[in-house]
């Protein structure tokens, strides 16, 4: 089963949260955004991935708060 995971491109749009701020919330790991599912690393470069449910939970949880 292949999984599909949304890009941090279409995370910022669905979030309303800027590209910059979700890499610092992930980097700072503090609890403020979910950090993501996949990490793929190509030579210097690191893709983020989250899962479609893990940005749906944190939007719901989001508004409840």
């Amino acid at each position: 089963m292949t999984n599909y995971y949304k890009s941090i491109k279409d995370v910022s749009e669905e979030t309303g949260i800027g590209r910059t701020t979700i890499l610092y919330r992930v980097r700072e790991n503090n609890g403020t955004f979910p950090q993501p599912d996949a990490v793929i690393q190509h030579d210097r470069t690191v893709t983020y991935g989250w899962l479609p449910q893990t940005i749906e939970e944190y939007n719901t949880n989001k508004k409840e708060n």
